[in-house]
């Protein structure tokens, strides 16, 4: 093989591995990522054992909304833009290159969507006057809140270990520009895989 060859050879292959590694950002950063959930404020949904789930992003990217009972996640830092750059960071990719971890994206349940009043009372969670029936959550709720109607182009979310949880009791209604994306798929632990 001649030189020129294998310059051709070895220009051809990087030309690949940089298309391949530019893809794999762009899918992880606008269409798919995967995180690690190792708190406690969704149990028993998610318990605390480096469970790993899959979120769909592009939902509310191109104008869907987020339901009752979808699984969230939420960049928690609700008093300020979101841009283009935090979806970069928060890749996966670009966390496991940098070694960063996002705190401040929190795993939660939406509860409440714009016009929702949501108010605790009798120990229980209620929506427009209803009581909700949460089979998911961990024991009952310690503390109340305030009665909160949620804006337009607001969430209201919490996680289901209530008495463990950050989420919309601390930071208010989420905007719904803050959502990153609906959790689809938990797929480990492997004999705890689910679709959501």
């Amino acid at each position: 093989m001649s030189e020129k060859s294998k310059t051709g050879a070895v220009f051809s292959w990087a030309k690949q591995i940089i298309l391949v590694v530019l893809l794999t950002l762009l899918i992880s950063t606008m269409v798919i990522q995967t995180y690690d959930i190792n708190d406690v404020s969704m149990q028993p949904t998610f318990d605390p054992q480096g469970n790993r789930v899959m979120v769909f992003l592009t939902p509310y990217i191109i104008g869907a909304a987020p339901d009752h009972g979808d699984i969230v996640i939420i960049d928690s830092r609700v008093d300020r833009e979101r841009t283009l750059l935090d979806r970069f960071n928060e890749s996966p990719v670009i966390s496991i290159l940098f070694g960063e971890t996002d705190e401040h994206l929190w795993v939660k349940r939406v509860i409440g969507l714009p016009g929702d009043k949501i108010e605790f009372k009798d120990g229980k969670i209620h929506r427009n006057g209803e009581e909700l029936v949460e089979k998911y959550i961990r024991g009952g709720m310690n503390n109340g809140f305030e009665p909160v109607e949620i804006p337009a182009g607001h969430i209201y979310v919490l996680g289901d270990n209530r008495n463990r949880s950050s989420d919309s009791r601390h930071i208010g209604p989420v905007p719904v520009r803050n959502v990153q994306g609906r959790v689809i798929l938990r797929f480990f632990p492997f004999n705890k895989i689910n679709t959501y």
